[in-house]
């Protein structure tokens, strides 16, 4: 197959939306689609989906781009797939779901959170999975339903994700690459395999969870409907690949230590890929497994879009909402840096990475009668770059190298988010010219893995970068000052929320 004729897609199963991306293996873009499907909040710190609703979704998706690619006479030689992290789901012992999916975004589990961070397990629980503890972690999940719901626990055949469910409606195989079974907070980070202590805490055996497989894992076998349905063959390949995170590096080129991948969305997320597993003394950054050989090591913000969201439906509602984002950044750019000395803190629904503090709340702090919505709206945005910063300055006690940022994610897409991002961190802030990071990565990991291209991260990069926003050196004390000032803000509120 020629690399016209050859096309590769990647499947971005996300918090929200299902997205999918076909590429030639050059990387050039053939097709793509996608579908919202949301969230559910039952009650008080539920965020639950509903599998179904999102299977049948990406069914539509993926058919319609497959259909494209075919139209244009290429060939599909691998899906790959991408996925959030930290999702449970019951299903039973045909697989079919007992429960909604308890998302990342969820906080039912913090008092179990609480207890272990109490007793000392959650730091020998980071030592052994890299994953600081937290309720969005299944680990934590799973011992909040086996005390909290017993009934469903004990009917529960496993407990899933959704990829993992995907991967068994089309395969018949209960499979979790290391990636997504990396932030359960179950897997060993040097075995890559269950954590027998880990397992322990949840009150789970092996044998109720997928087994867990390298992210080149390559499938051809498929249930005849689904192979009707997707027109798929055994010259076609599904490859596990990994989660959201770590793709989202490989699909921006992250090479090495020196380039730090960086996602404004709903969340925020900072992040470099290693050779070898780091973790932090004190439990502020995550440290996952990757791809078959390298680990992903930083720290996932909640604040960021979501929050921005909260605030733009208070200060803009006059606007419909497509509009507010676009507004908001051009008010905020006519406040001078430093927002009057005004903070945001934008933690509406708690905080992970570097505070792992799910009881943490938003406030407005330092408002004068001089301020108004215009200086408002620059703090929330400085704040949301401030919360990616503090992120980076754990990471950077790990990784003093870094060179520059590959940014992914909506919120990236304003140049005076670019350009915040450029001056706070003093790097050259990046935007590649494929915004998908995490399908685009899945879709070249899974062109890795049946041998169409030598490297996954060396073809992203080939597929070319904006011109980048660059520090302005003269603002650099006026944001050491504004960042200082809003960790003093953090540091108090800490004390009144832990």
């Amino acid at each position: 197959m020629t690399e016209h004729h050859t096309a590769v897609v990647g499947v971005d199963l996300g918090t929200s939306a299902v997205k999918v991306l076909a590429v030639t293996t050059g990387g050039r873009e053939l097709a793509s689609g996608s579908e919202f499907y949301g969230l559910e909040t039952p009650q008080a710190e539920f965020v639950e989906q509903d599998a179904d609703l999102v299977y049948t979704a990406t069914m539509r998706v993926l058919a319609r781009v497959l259909s494209d690619v075919r139209l244009r006479g290429s060939e599909v030689a691998a899906i790959g797939f991408s996925a959030a992290m930290h999702g449970v789901l019951c299903v039973d012992e045909a697989g079919e779901p007992l429960s909604r999916v308890i998302t990342w975004m969820d906080r039912r589990a913090h008092a179990v959170a609480d207890r272990w961070r109490a007793d000392g397990s959650a730091l020998e629980l980071y030592r052994a999975t890299g994953a600081p503890m937290h309720p969005m972690l299944p680990v934590a999940k799973l011992r909040w339903l086996a005390e909290s719901d017993p009934d469903l626990f004990a009917k529960t055949r496993r407990f899933v994700g959704l990829k993992e469910l995907v991967v068994f409606r089309w395969t018949g195989e209960w499979l979790v690459d290391h990636g997504i079974g990396s932030a359960t907070g179950m897997l060993d980070l040097r075995s890559r395999d269950w954590s027998a202590r880990a397992l322990d805490m949840a009150g789970v055996t092996p044998e109720r969870l997928s087994r867990p497989v390298p992210p080149s894992t390559a499938l051809r076998s498929f249930r005849p409907a689904v192979a009707r349905e997707l027109g798929l063959t055994d010259t076609t390949a599904v490859v596990l690949a990994s989660s959201d995170g770590p793709l989202a590096n490989i699909g921006v080129g992250a090479e090495g230590t020196q380039d730090v991948a960086l996602t404004l969305g709903t969340s925020g997320a900072v992040r470099i890929l290693a050779d070898a597993p780091m973790l932090d003394d004190h439990a502020r950054t995550f440290c996952y497994c990757a791809d078959d050989a390298r680990y992903v090591v930083g720290g996932p913000t909640s604040a960021a879009g979501a929050s921005l969201d909260w605030i733009f439906g208070l200060l803009l509602d006059e606007l419909p909402k497509e509009e507010r984002f676009a507004h908001a950044a051009a008010l905020a750019g006519g406040v001078a840096p430093g927002a009057q000395g005004l903070v945001v803190l934008p933690f509406f629904a708690g905080e992970r990475a570097p505070y792992w503090n799910s009881a943490l709340r938003g406030a407005f702090d330092g408002l004068d009668l001089a301020h108004d919505r215009r200086t408002i709206l620059r703090a929330a945005f400085e704040s949301v770059v401030f919360g990616v910063y503090a992120v980076y300055a754990a990471l950077r006690e790990l990784v003093p190298d870094a060179q520059r940022l590959l940014l992914s994610g909506g919120l990236t897409k304003a140049p005076m988010v670019r350009q915040l991002l450029a001056d706070v961190f003093g790097l050259p802030a990046v935007q590649p010219h494929e915004q998908e990071a995490s399908a685009f990565g899945a879709a070249l990991l899974a062109a890795q893995a049946v041998g169409l291209v030598p490297d996954a991260s060396a073809a992203a990069r080939a597929s070319g970068y904006d011109e980048p926003a660059r520090p302005n050196d003269a603002l650099a004390a006026t944001y050491r000052a504004a960042f200082a000032r809003y960790s003093t803000f953090v540091d108090a509120h800490l004390a009144l929320f832990t």
